[in-house]
């Protein structure tokens, strides 16, 4: 499954205070936690365990910059995932991730 869905990470978010005062940058750790809370959302899983296999950041991302998360179920628990702003590679990576059903309340 390959699927991807448009972001943008607020100018307010309590993660830029402090993070370059008049030239703010968007924390890698708040794209990972995007990613991690739309898999968690779009797949019905809650994500247990995780092993950050490989990322890799090539580019700043700004906030309010509009951005692209996709991502891809690999066969185990790997996923693929890729950020952009338009043409250009924000980061790459696979995480491992011990996946749960979620459970539905009875």
């Amino acid at each position: 499954m390959h699927s991807e869905t448009q972001r943008q990470i607020r100018r307010d978010h309590p993660a830029l205070a402090g993070h370059f005062p008049g030239n703010p940058v968007v924390p890698g750790v708040v794209l990972l936690t995007e990613l991690l809370g739309i898999l968690e959302e779009e797949s019905g899983m809650e994500c247990g365990p995780l092993t950050l296999s490989s990322v890799k950041f090539m580019r700043l991302l700004r906030p309010e910059e509009s951005f692209t998360l996709r991502w891809q179920f690999l066969p185990g628990q790997d996923i693929t995932f890729a950020v952009t702003r338009e043409k250009d590679m924000i980061a790459t990576g696979t995480i491992r991730c011990g996946c749960l059903t979620k459970q539905v309340a009875s």
